[in-house]
C-alpha cells in the first residue's frame, strides 16, 4: 500500500512538473487539431510574424540562411531537390547551367528558392516570376515560357523533369526569435522537433511518405545540438501553452502546391504537408493531453471493376438511349460513392436493338473485360448479345427485354432481366383493350422476338372471337398503307401495335392520312414521352393507350427516380429505374469477390433486392414476377403541347382488370357557383358541361407534374341570398379559388363571402356594369365584359336597324338595371318610348305587355332571361303585338324556347352576346368541338366563357402552388393576361374586367318542319369596325 502511494504520488508529480509549476497550472482543452489557413507565399512568413493568421508555417518551404533570419526552423521534415521542366518544342537539357542564355524565358514562384537560385545563377535568362505556382506551369502549358523551375515532386505532376539540383531540406516555420536571448521562447519549436522525431522513428513519415511519392524515404538529419530531444515543460503565456489552451495548431499554407498542399473540390486541404501536420498534433496531444495517437491510415489500392452496359444507341429505339446513359451514369455515380475499396467503370456498347449488332457490341465488352453486362433493352439484342456473354461465363441483367422465349434458360444461359415476360403484358394489354369497350381488334406487329412474343400473348388473352386480324411485318420496314388498308377493309374497330415507336409511329401517322379513325393500343415499345420524337405530328399520337411494367413501390431509397423525374433527358425514358437497378445489382454481386463467380453472386444479389423500381427476386429462369403494369394515355393539349399520363394500373396478383392508379399527388378544389335553379336553370347543365371539358384538360395538364383539380358545385340560384349560401358553402368545402356565379346578383352575395376569405372569383357570365367597382367586389374577376358596353353595342344595333320607337322591359335586379340605363344612356332619349321594370320572379307580363300597347311603342329591347323573357314574348303575341323584339345575352341562345308551347314566336328575335368576331382560335376549334359532341354543352350559353374562367383559375393555382409567396388573386391577374381562351384574347384589367372584344348579334329562327330553334349570328359588333355582316 505505501509503494503504491509512493507511486501515485511520484506520477501526480510528473503531470504537475509537465503542466506548471506550484504556482500555475495549464488548462489544456480536450485534443488539439491542426488547422490549415490558406496564405499567398509572397506574404507567408510576415502572415506568420505578425501573429494574427497562424501559429507556425508548412507549406513546402526550403530552410535557407536568409529565412532563418527572421524565423525559426524546425529540423527538416522533407528532402528535396530543385527541378527544370520545358514547354513543348524547347530544347533537351542536362544540367540547370544550360538555362543560362539569352532569349531564354523562364516562370518561377515569386519569392521560392527556385526564384532566388535563378536571380543568382541565370542572369542571362529572363526571369519571370508569378505570384502562385499553377501560374507557372500554366506559363509553360501556354508558351510564355520556355521553361520552368521549382520544386521536383510538384514539377513533376505538371511534365517530365528534365534534371534536377540544388538538394534542399523543408522545415516548418515558427516565429523568429533572437537566439542570444536566453528566455527566448522555444517551447512549441521544441515540441514540434521531438513530434517530427518520433514519427520518424515510428515509421508514420515513411507511411507518409509513401502515400504521396513513389521511391524510398530520403530525408536529410538536420538536427544539431540545439534541437530538443524532449518535450518542454509548459509555462504560463508560451506559445505552446496557447496553442494547447485554443486546441489549435494554425499553419499557414500556400494552398496551391500539390502534392504538398491544395484543396480538394470540397475545399479542404490535403497534401503530404497536411498529413505530416495531423500526424504532428496527435503526437503532441497524446503526450500533453492524454489522447490516441493513431498511426498514420494507408489508403489501399482500389480495385477497378468493369461493367459492360448494352445500350440500343441506335436503331428503332435510340430515342430512348439517352435516359438510358443518364441511368446506368447515376449507378455508377452511387457504386463509386460506396467506399474506396473498388472503383466501377462503365462501358457502353451500341447493340443497336439488333441481334447482329448485339452480338459484336458484346464480344467489344468481352475484350474490354467487363465482369458482368446490364441490358440490352430489345429482345432481339439481348438474344445476340447472350450468345457471346454466356460462351464467355459473363452474365447480362436485362433492363427491359420482354420477349416470352428469353424465358428459356437453357437456351439463353446467365441471362437475367428485371422486368417481367411479356406473356404476362399480353394480359394486361388485352385487359386495356376490353376496358374500352371494342371487342373486334386488329393486330399489327414486328416479326422479330419482341414483337411476335407480345403479339401472340395479347391474340390468345383476347381470344379468336375478339380478333379482328393478325397481321406481321418486317422490323425494318417503312410503308405501311397496305397493313393499314387490310384493317380498314376487314372493318376492325381498333388495332393493337406490336410496335417500337419508329415503326409505330408511321403506322399511326399512316392511319391518319388514310382516316383509319379507330382506336389504337400498344405496349412498352411505344410507351414514354421520348416516343413523341418519332412523329412527325406528334399529336397524331393523341388518345393511344400503351402498357408498360409498373414499378413496385421503391424496396430502399427512391434518390435515382426523384432525380430522373426532374432532369429534361432522364423524364422522358422508359425503363430507367430498371437500367439503374440492372447496373446496381451486377455491381453489388461484383462487391463479393473482386468480380469473380458473377453468375453466383448475381442470383445471391437477386433475392429480394431492394431497388428502385421495386424488390427484385430471380426465379430459376432468371425471371421476375413483375408486379403489374401502368396503363398509359398520349394526350395532345392544343397550345399547352403533349403529355403521357400513366393514370391507371394493372395488377399482376388481382382479377379487377384496369383500374385507376394510387394518385400521390396535390389535389386543388375549385368553386364553381352555378345557377342551377332560378330564371336560368336551363343553361345550369351547359355550365357544368363545359367546366367539366374544361377540368378534363386541367388534370390532363396537370397529372405530370402531380397536381389534379377537383370541381365543387354550389348552386347560387340567380339570386344575391342564394350566391351567399353557395358561397359559404365554398369556403367550408376548401376551395383554392371559386368560378361564378353566371348571374350578377349571385355573383355580388357569393363575393361577399369569398372575397372575405381572400378566395379569388372569376364570374364567366355576370355583367352589371357595378361589378367593375373592385373596391366594392374585391378580388372579382369575370371573363365577359361589362354591359356598359352590351348596353351601347344593343342601342348601335337597333339605331342601324332603323328602331326610334323602343320600350325598353327589363328586370330590376343588378344584370337587368344596370344592362338597360346602359342601353338608355347610349340611344337617343327621343327614340325612347318607354321603360318598365319588374322583378325577376315576375310570371304575369300582362301589364307591362299593355303598357307597351298602349304607348304605341314599335319595337322592345328585353332584358331579361330565358323564363321570364319567353314569357314575355308569349305575352306580347297573346295582346298582338307584332313590332320588332331585341334582347341581350340573358337570352340569346336555343334555350329561350325549351318551354314555349309555340316555339314559332321567336321568329326574327334578335339578341347580342359577347363573341370575338373572326376565325376561332386553335382553343377555341377544341373547345368547339368537344362542346359540340355534348348535348348540354351545345344547346348552352357562355360555355366558352365558363370553360376560360375555370381553365383560367386552374392555372392560376398551380402557379401559385409553384411559386411559394404569391398571393391568389395576384396569381389569377397574371395567368389572366393575353390568355388563349376559347372565347377569345383575355386580359384582366386593374379592375379585374376584360374589355370587349367583340359581340354576336344573332337571330333567332324556327323550322316549322322539325320544330326546332335556332340562333345563329348573323352580324358582329367589334370595337374598330362597329357592325359587321357574320
Amino acid at each position: 500500500m505505501i509503494a503504491m502511494l509512493m507511486t501515485l504520488s511520484m506520477l501526480a508529480a510528473s503531470l504537475a512538473g509537465c503542466l506548471g509549476g506550484d504556482d500555475w497550472e495549464a488548462d489544456p482543452a480536450d485534443d488539439l487539431s491542426a488547422d490549415i489557413v490558406t496564405s499567398a507565399w509572397e506574404p507567408i512568413i510576415p502572415n506568420l510574424n505578425d501573429g494574427g493568421m497562424c501559429d507556425a508555417i508548412i507549406s513546402a518551404m526550403t530552410k535557407t540562411d536568409e529565412r532563418e533570419q527572421v524565423v525559426d526552423f524546425t529540423r527538416g521534415y522533407y528532402t528535396s531537390s530543385q527541378g527544370v521542366i520545358g514547354a513543348a518544342g524547347s530544347a533537351s537539357i542536362s544540367d540547370v547551367s544550360e538555362l543560362n542564355a539569352a532569349g531564354t524565358t523562364i516562370a518561377v514562384q515569386s519569392g521560392t528558392t527556385s526564384d532566388l537560385y535563378a536571380q543568382d545563377n541565370l542572369g542571362m535568362a529572363t526571369i519571370v516570376a508569378y505570384d502562385d505556382f499553377p501560374s507557372v506551369t500554366a506559363a509553360v502549358s501556354n508558351g510564355e515560357a520556355d521553361y520552368a523551375m521549382g520544386d521536383s515532386p510538384v514539377l513533376a505532376l505538371s511534365g517530365d523533369l528534365m534534371t534536377t539540383f540544388s538538394d534542399e531540406t523543408f522545415g516548418i516555420a515558427l516565429p523568429g526569435t533572437d537566439d542570444a536571448d536566453e528566455d527566448r521562447d522555444t517551447e512549441l519549436l521544441d515540441a514540434l522537433n521531438v513530434a517530427i522525431t518520433a514519427i520518424v522513428d515510428s515509421g508514420e513519415y515513411d507511411a507518409i511518405f509513401g502515400e504521396w511519392f513513389e521511391g524510398a524515404v530520403v530525408l536529410t538529419d538536420d538536427r544539431d545540438a540545439n534541437t530538443a530531444t524532449s518535450y518542454p515543460e509548459l509555462t504560463e503565456g508560451s506559445s505552446l501553452t496557447a496553442v494547447l489552451e485554443a486546441g489549435s495548431l494554425r499553419f499557414c499554407s500556400d494552398t496551391a502546391y500539390p502534392p504538398f498542399e491544395s484543396l480538394d473540390e470540397n475545399g479542404n486541404a490535403v497534401g503530404f504537408d497536411v498529413d505530416i501536420a495531423n500526424a504532428l498534433v496527435d503526437e503532441i496531444a497524446a503526450h500533453y493531453m492524454g489522447t490516441d495517437n493513431p498511426m498514420f491510415d494507408v489508403t489501399a489500392d482500389a480495385v477497378t471493376i468493369k461493367l459492360g452496359f448494352l445500350n440500343d444507341a441506335s436503331g428503332p429505339i435510340s430515342q430512348f438511349a439517352a435516359p438510358f446513359t443518364f441511368a446506368w451514369g447515376a449507378a455508377m455515380a452511387d457504386l463509386n460513392a460506396m467506399g474506396d475499396d473498388y472503383v466501377f467503370e462503365v462501358i457502353e456498347a451500341d447493340s443497336g436493338c439488333d441481334g447482329t449488332a448485339a452480338g459484336t457490341a458484346a464480344q467489344s465488352l468481352v475484350d474490354a473485360g467487363v465482369v458482368a453486362v446490364a441490358g440490352a433493352a430489345c429482345s432481339g439484342a439481348s438474344m445476340g448479345a447472350n450468345a457471346v456473354l454466356s460462351a464467355a461465363g459473363i452474365p447480362m441483367v436485362s433492363y427491359a427485354s420482354t420477349s416470352p422465349a428469353l424465358s428459356d434458360a437453357t437456351a439463353y444461359p446467365h441471362f437475367y432481366r428485371i422486368v417481367p415476360s411479356d406473356g404476362l403484358q399480353g394480359q394486361a394489354a388485352a385487359d386495356m383493350i376490353g376496358a374500352s369497350g371494342v371487342s373486334n381488334t386488329a393486330i399489327v406487329h414486328m416479326t422479330n422476338s419482341y414483337g411476335a412474343g407480345l403479339a401472340d400473348a395479347v391474340a390468345a388473352n383476347l381470344g379468336a372471337d375478339n380478333v379482328c386480324l393478325q397481321s406481321g411485318y418486317e422490323e425494318t420496314a417503312t410503308d405501311f398503307q397496305a397493313a393499314v388498308q387490310a384493317v380498314v377493309d376487314a372493318g376492325c374497330d381498333s388495332v393493337f401495335l406490336g410496335s417500337y415507336s419508329s415503326d409505330g409511329a408511321m403506322i399511326v401517322e399512316t392511319m391518319a392520312v388514310m382516316g383509319a379513325t379507330i382506336p389504337i393500343f400498344s405496349a412498352d415499345g411505344m410507351a414514354g414521352e421520348a416516343a413523341l420524337n418519332d412523329y412527325t405530328q406528334p399529336a397524331a399520337a393523341n388518345g393511344i393507350q400503351v402498357t408498360r411494367p409498373r414499378a413496385a413501390p421503391a424496396g430502399g431509397s427512391t434518390a435515382f427516380t426523384d432525380a430522373c423525374a426532374a432532369d429534361d433527358v432522364c423524364s422522358t425514358g422508359i425503363f430507367t429505374a430498371e437500367a439503374y437497378d440492372a447496373v446496381m445489382m451486377i455491381g453489388h454481386a461484383a462487391m463479393h469477390e473482386g468480380g469473380a463467380n458473377m453468375a453466383t453472386h448475381i442470383g445471391m444479389v437477386g433475392d429480394g433486392y431492394a431497388g428502385e423500381s421495386g424488390t427484385h427476386t430471380f426465379l430459376d429462369n432468371g425471371d421476375v414476377g413483375g408486379s403489374g403494369y401502368d396503363v398509359c394515355t398520349f394526350h395532345h393539349v392544343p397550345t399547352y403541347g403533349q403529355y403521357f399520363n400513366c393514370d391507371r394500373m394493372w395488377d399482376a396478383g388481382s382479377d379487377a382488370g384496369v383500374t385507376a392508379a394510387q394518385y400521390t399527388g396535390v389535389t386543388v378544389k375549385i368553386g364553381f357557383l352555378n345557377d342551377a335553379t332560378g330564371p336560368i336553370a336551363v343553361y345550369g347543365p351547359g355550365f357544368v358541361a363545359a367546366s367539366q371539358i374544361a377540368i378534363g384538360l386541367a388534370n390532363t395538364i396537370g397529372y405530370s407534374s402531380d397536381v389534379q383539380f377537383e370541381l365543387v358545385y354550389a348552386d347560387s340560384g340567380c339570386d344575391g341570398d342564394m350566391g351567399g349560401d353557395a358561397g359559404q358553402a365554398l369556403v367550408d368545402a376548401g376551395v383554392w379559388g371559386a368560378v361564378g356565379a353566371a348571374c350578377s346578383g349571385a355573383s355580388m352575395g357569393a363575393n361577399a363571402i369569398l372575397s372575405a376569405a381572400g378566395i379569388p372569383q372569376i364570374s364567366y357570365a355576370s355583367t352589371s356594369p357595378a361589378l367593375s367597382d373592385a373596391n366594392a367586389y374585391p378580388g372579382f374577376f369575370r371573363v365577359v365584359p361589362s354591359d356598359a358596353f352590351q348596353g351601347s353595342v344593343v342601342a348601335d344595333v337597333m339605331t342601324a336597324d332603323g328602331m326610334d320607337n323602343v320600350a325598353v322591359v327589363h328586370m330590376t335586379n343588378a344584370y337587368g338595371s344596370g344592362l338597360a340605363d346602359a342601353f338608355v344612356a347610349n340611344m337617343d332619349s327621343a327614340s325612347i318610348c318607354t321603360q318598365i321594370g319588374y322583378e325577376e320572379t315576375t310570371t304575369d307580363f300582362s301589364a307591362a305587355v299593355a303598357s307597351v300597347m298602349n304607348d304605341g311603342c314599335t319595337s322592345v329591347m328585353m332584358v331579361s332571361y330565358a323564363t321570364d323573357g319567353a314569357a314575355l314574348i308569349e305575352e306580347m303575341a297573346t295582346q298582338g303585338y307584332t313590332g320588332a323584339i331585341y334582347g341581350a345575352d340573358g337570352i340569346a341562345e336555343e334555350g329561350l324556347a325549351a318551354d314555349m308551347s309555340d316555339k314559332s314566336l321567336v321568329q326574327g328575335v334578335i339578341a347580342t352576346k359577347p363573341a370575338a368576331a373572326g376565325a376561332l382560335s386553335e382553343v377555341g376549334q377544341v373547345f368547339a368541338a368537344l362542346c359540340a359532341a355534348n348535348p348540354n354543352c351545345a344547346d348552352g350559353i357562355y360555355t366558352a366563357e365558363a370553360f376560360d374562367a375555370v381553365t383560367i383559375m386552374a392555372f392560376a393555382a398551380f402557379t401559385a402552388l409553384t411559386t411559394p409567396g404569391l398571393d391568389a388573386g395576384m396569381a389569377v391577374m397574371a395567368v389572366g393576361q393575353g390568355w388563349d381562351g376559347a372565347s377569345g384574347t383575355l386580359s384582366f384589367g386593374a379592375n379585374g374586367d376584360v374589355p370587349a372584344a367583340g359581340f354576336c348579334v344573332g337571330e333567332f329562327s324556327h323550322d316549322a318542319s322539325d320544330d326546332s330553334v335556332s340562333y345563329d349570328c348573323t352580324r358582329n359588333w367589334d370595337p374598330v369596325n362597329g357592325i359587321t355582316t357574320a
